[in-house]
């Protein structure tokens, strides 16, 4: 009891930084804006792991996932989640984008194989189910890859167009229907698809057709000798910062503000933005706590307050623990419901496996995770721990009983890991003899640069 009282004094002590920036951030962005409860619930089906309901605003690029937005079907595919936002928006589950609103009640029947059968009610019925045909940017929009590529490339452009009127006509049927905000961004959404597609144009092209590298150049200059009047038409009247919100608008940003005449002065936000995802972006490289707290001179710069906190906040959350640091220590539960630090383990090389048995690639890991132990059994230096984030305590019993396992496996709740930045598993991190990070996103069970790591490691005083 004393070594549980004193481990939650020094994570309160550790935390108090952390909570007192977050708190600051809460309390300006509460200035500006309400947050109200958004509920989605339904039916998710062939998900086999956690699902987030991913943000996909332009904060999608200068901010990280929230734990808040993750849920687990149950054994039934059942769901229910609820968070809060300030802010109509884009998000997405799966391959399903969804529009949602402060105060929203969806219920939703998501299928991530095949998102165009997912079925909505409830809020924003209407909004949901148009937007089950939005095109994938990544997929050269209305080339939807390879499927658009036709027999010349003024056919393919062709082809763009006739998919894009396509769009604008269901669009114009449901305009009565929905706010003149979503109708504006889903008419600007059409324009920046046509663009992407445009410009995807060579890849695949090239790969259909299997054409030369030497003929890549030609297909480059033939495409922008068709398609740079159609571009400078869309441009025109493009550029505004709302229409950030949109992930294929963001994709296409730089090509649009090239077609803006020379006169042209780029808006502050949108300056501001380009700032912070630039920011977020490097941070994310960086695994040294002195480089990541360099960055918060650029944010000075920033002007936009929204952007200004959700960066700053970024930046607080992946300096809270870097390779290095004194882990922070976590309590966990054993299979005899006993409660364990991880403190307990000081002084042994420690390989963290977190993992849950919904998790399909955690499960093909546990059989090379026993293997590992069963390689080290006789080295008393490393200690091998499974931390299961089931929310179900009987099926992660169940499942061990099932494998006949039982040693150094623990469970817990996943919101007591936010200072790992836990936000999918599997996810492995190795902590070296005096408890300090060693890495925070170590090689998983199988990984042929795992056993040369641990000799090295186990070396170590």
């Amino acid at each position: 009891m004393l070594v549980i009282t004193e481990l939650r004094r020094k994570n309160e002590s550790m935390k108090k930084l952390s909570i007192f920036f977050c708190l600051f951030v809460s309390l300006l962005s509460a200035k500006a804006q309400e947050f109200k409860a958004v509920k989605i619930s339904g039916k998710a089906i062939n998900f086999n792991n956690s699902v987030e309901v991913e943000d996909m605003t332009e904060f999608k690029d200068i901010s990280l996932s929230s734990n808040e937005r993750f849920f687990v079907p149950d054994s039934n595919k059942n769901f229910s989640i609820q968070f809060k936002i300030a802010i109509p928006g884009y998000y997405r589950i799966g391959r399903n984008i969804i529009y949602i609103s402060p105060g929203d009640d969806i219920n939703a029947t998501i299928d991530r194989i095949n998102p165009t059968k997912s079925i909505f009610s409830g809020s924003r019925q209407i909004e949901n189910t148009y937007l089950k045909l939005t095109p994938y940017p990544k997929q050269g929009s209305f080339l939807d890859g390879e499927t658009g590529i036709q027999s010349s490339i003024a056919k393919t452009i062709d082809y763009i167009l006739t998919k894009s009127k396509e769009r604008s006509q269901q669009l114009d049927s449901i305009r009565r229907m929905v706010s003149p905000d979503f109708y504006r961004l889903e008419s600007v959404r059409i324009k920046a698809d046509i663009i992407n597609s445009f410009m995807n144009i060579p890849i695949y092209y090239s790969w259909v057709h299997k054409t030369s590298t030497d003929s890549a150049l030609m297909i480059q200059q033939q495409r922008d000798s068709l398609t740079k009047p159609i571009i400078a038409k869309l441009s025109k009247g493009l550029v505004d910062p709302l229409h950030l919100k949109l992930v294929v608008y963001r994709d296409v940003l730089n090509t649009i503000l090239q077609n803006q005449p020379s006169t042209f002065s780029i808006p502050q936000k949108i300056n501001d933005w380009f700032k912070a995802s630039a920011i977020k972006q490097k941070a994310i490289t960086l695994d040294n706590k002195n480089d990541l707290i360099a960055l918060y001179k650029g944010i000075d710069s920033i002007n936009t307050d929204v952007y200004k906190n959700a960066i700053a906040s970024t930046i607080a959350q992946l300096t809270q623990l870097n390779q290095g640091d004194p882990a922070i220590d976590i309590l966990f539960t054993n299979t005899d419901n006993q409660t364990i630090p991880l403190s307990n383990f000081k002084n042994k090389v420690i390989y963290l496996e977190f993992w849950a048995t919904w998790c399909g690639p955690c499960l093909a890991d546990k059989p090379k995770m026993e293997l590992l132990k069963q390689q080290f059994k006789n080295d008393d230096s490393i200690v091998f721990l499974s931390v299961s984030i089931d929310d179900n305590l009987d099926a992660w019993k169940k499942y061990l009983i099932k494998q006949g396992v039982s040693k150094d496996e623990f469970i817990v709740d996943r919101n007591k890991l936010s200072n790992y930045n836990l936000l999918s598993v599997p996810r492995m991190i190795l902590i070296n003899k005096d408890f300090t990070i060693e890495q925070l996103y170590a090689p998983g069970p199988g990984n042929k640069q795992l056993i040369p790591l641990l000799t090295k490691m186990r070396l170590k005083p």
